[in-house]
């Protein structure tokens, strides 16, 4: 009932273990411990910018608890509590989907991904007084995505209007999600005949550099590798 990536995760666990105030004063990082009944989460808090620069986990309790707190550990590195406080049961699921449309996770599994979104607020609770900046070259947007080689068979031929729906349909899937990380967004605006898809991006993405680098780079991937190769993103001004 877990998709295979799941499975993989759980017979290679990376993230079980722990962290000691010793061990944290001795990389010059605040130790957090986000609990939720007998799971723990264990971060490494830089208290310069609120990033994750390590996480662990600790749990007695049925696989797919086990399963959600290894994926969630994995995620939160490298990112900031403030983007980290927008995790959602959807996007942990959505990192080990092996196909798009089917869930990772069982429903019965929905009181597990809860109970670690659960030990993730109060650890970001521990965090609130740590500055983080307003924006940051960061992008939540995972690289390990599927390619359809050569693109969507027949995509050169499809009509103008079946283009935009299934560019629309990658973008609200497999996109927004992860700049909703970044408390942003991102609209198509056209798609042109020459593969230029304009985008127009919302909230904390109009003013944070990696709109136009990093983030926009991860776009057009995706895009390109879901989509049709010939695709090449533009943000408007």
């Amino acid at each position: 009932m877990l998709s295979k990536k799941l499975r993989e995760k759980i017979d290679r666990l990376r993230y079980v273990g722990f962290f000691t105030p010793q061990i944290a004063q001795a990389k010059e990082l605040r130790h957090v411990v986000g609990k939720e009944g007998r799971l723990h989460l264990h971060w490494l808090v830089d208290e310069s910018d609120g990033v994750i620069a390590d996480a662990k986990f600790q749990v007695f309790g049925p696989v797919g608890l086990i399963a959600a707190a290894e994926v969630a550990s994995e995620l939160v590195l490298h990112k900031n509590y403030d983007q980290v406080s927008r995790l959602t049961a959807d996007l942990i699921d959505r990192h080990v989907r092996d196909r798009k449309e089917e869930p990772a996770f069982p429903k019965e599994c929905g009181g597990f991904l809860n109970q670690v979104l659960s030990a993730i607020d109060n650890a970001v609770q521990q965090c609130i007084d740590i500055p983080f900046a307003a924006t940051y070259d960061m992008t939540p947007i995972e690289n390990d995505f599927g390619e359809i080689p050569g693109g969507i068979p027949g995509w050169i031929e499809f009509p103008l209007g079946q283009k935009l729906k299934i560019v629309e349909e990658v973008l609200e899937k497999e996109i927004r999600p992860y700049i909703e990380l970044d408390a942003g967004g991102v609209q198509l605006i056209e798609l042109k005949e020459s593969g230029e898809v304009l985008i127009a991006y919302e909230g904390a993405c109009t003013s944070c550099h990696s709109a136009t680098g990093s983030t926009l780079t991860a776009i057009q991937r995706i895009l390109r590798a879901r989509v049709h190769p010939s695709l090449f993103v533009t943000p408007t001004l």
